[in-house]
């Protein structure tokens, strides 16, 4: 990791959850912070914390975009990092789902870093700066009812490929964080459309519903069992703020940083093997054990090579 040095950085969704510790991590090292969130009660909040300017902002709303930007001009900073962390998570059978719902989800998930990234990029190639898009282990495994939500995460991981792609000969680098569950507001924030989609369900998914309803309304009961897929585990956003932090200053940063417990990264791991091996059952590939293995130490390898 190189000597800091104070930067701007602007970060959304600042208002609780990961943006909100993102904000005051980040601000607590000396770095400007431009703290961007929908509430009022929020802004006021984010306005007492040192090195940190509140921004109002709705990613979704263009002329707020377009103003954040302003904003950002006129402090006369500059800007070295833009963190895309804004986001909905949601539930719901893929039948339940409105077309507005999903509309939404995709506004505020993909079109908003989108939005955001267009909006101040000639501020961040100026500065060869840093974009970091807060993305999920959703973008890269997905379970019913995480349809909607994971096709958002799954269209992040290919638009930060690509920004990357096309920035790095510029100057600017881009990364995506991949955390897993999390323990932030989140769920609590986004219950009412989940509750209400599940009550949604028809036959033959309304029985399946009713049991997924009952869960929802009923608070889990803590357990010290090994971590399962209902018995989640989850982290402190401390995990997300250092893989930002390492994306932000670090002399290489990553393309991806996953950040969960050991369960989850097994869990991502597994879905990436079992992706390779169908990607690998076709007339044309159809590379035995050995031929995969090979494969691999020399990915390894020429990883190795270039540092």
């Amino acid at each position: 990791m190189e000597k800091q040095v104070c930067r701007p950085i602007l970060v959304t969704g600042a208002g609780s959850g990961i943006g909100n510790y993102l904000v005051k991590y980040l601000a607590a090292r000396g770095h400007i912070v431009y703290g961007a969130a929908r509430r009022e009660d929020d802004l006021l909040e984010l306005g007492k914390i040192d090195n940190v300017i509140p921004v109002r902002l709705d990613v979704r709303d263009f002329r707020q975009v377009r103003e954040a930007e302003i904003l950002v001009r006129e402090q006369g900073t500059g800007l070295y990092g833009l963190v895309n962390n804004a986001g909905l998570g949601e539930l719901g059978m893929l039948s339940t789902w409105t077309e507005d719902e999903l509309a939404n989800i995709f506004d505020v998930n993909v079109f908003g870093p989108f939005r955001m990234t267009n909006a101040f990029l000639n501020l961040l190639l100026e500065s060869e700066g840093r974009i970091v898009n807060i993305g999920s282990q959703g973008g890269v495994i997905t379970y019913k009812y995480y349809g909607p939500y994971t096709m958002t995460k799954h269209a992040l991981e290919a638009y930060t490929d690509t920004l990357n792609y096309e920035l790095e000969p510029y100057g600017v680098r881009a990364s995506i964080v991949q955390p897993g569950g999390i323990a932030t507001n989140i769920g609590a924030k986004s219950m009412e459309g989940n509750i209400a989609r599940f009550k949604r369900a028809k036959a033959p998914f309304d029985e399946e519903a009713k049991q997924i309803l009952t869960g929802l309304e009923t608070a889990p009961a803590a357990n010290d069992e090994e971590e399962s897929e209902t018995n989640r585990k989850p982290s402190s956003p401390e995990i997300v703020a250092t893989a930002v932090y390492e994306a932000l200053f670090s002399e290489r940063p990553k393309l991806r940083y996953l950040v969960g417990t050991r369960w989850e990264g097994n869990r991502v791991l597994k879905a990436l093997l079992a992706q390779l091996l169908d990607e690998n059952d076709n007339p044309q590939h159809n590379y035995s054990r050995d031929q995969l293995v090979a494969l691999l130490d020399q990915q390894i390898l020429d990883r190795q090579d270039s540092g």
